[in-house]
């Protein structure tokens, strides 16, 4: 065959439908590049629900452990016993206190009976619905982004193969 494959003669069309091919081969790998991003903010907004329910449980040990500070610190003062707290208040002070400290584990018991009851929906939720609604999407992504890709290489080859048919016939011409 002589060396000039795209400008001889019997070429014809070859150098046009070659920068044609060029131009439409898709690189599977780039949408695949897309995918694995988009894929990593999925995993990333899981983990943070997951960090979310560990935040509401750690709220309710916080109210938990002033709840329990309240308690100890109304025990005393009922008690009459003199803590750092209360050692400069006066008996109408302390009164105060320990009306504060009542209402305060009376609105600490609702906040930790309402984290009980987020906690429950959390976990059941978490646990039942969204693992497994993103586990059976995420694996319904994957099989079509491979379909994909199979479908684009397959395109590719074919395109690869048209124009390696084109070189042989023009070949067989000579």
């Amino acid at each position: 065959m002589n060396s000039r494959v795209l400008t001889h003669p019997k070429a014809g069309d070859l150098n046009e439908n070659l920068t044609t091919m060029c131009s439409n081969f898709r690189n599977p790998f780039l949408e695949a590049a897309l995918w694995i991003k988009g894929e990593m903010l999925d995993i990333a907004g899981m983990l943070n629900a997951m960090k979310g329910r560990d935040l509401v449980m750690k709220r309710q040990i916080a109210t938990e452990g002033r709840k329990r500070d309240d308690q100890q610190e109304l025990e005393k003062l009922s008690l009459g016993k003199t803590t750092l707290k209360s050692f400069f208040k006066s008996k109408d002070g302390k009164e105060k206190d320990i009306l504060r400290l009542q209402a305060s584990i009376e609105q600490a018991n609702v906040e930790i009976e309402e984290f009980r009851k987020l906690m429950n929906f959390i976990t059941v939720y978490q646990g039942q619905f969204a693992i497994e609604k993103f586990k059976k999407d995420k694996i319904a992504q994957y099989t079509r982004m491979l379909n994909l890709m199979a479908i684009k290489s397959v395109y590719n080859a074919n395109l690869f193969t048209q124009l390696s048919n084109q070189v042989l016939q023009l070949q067989q011409q000579e």
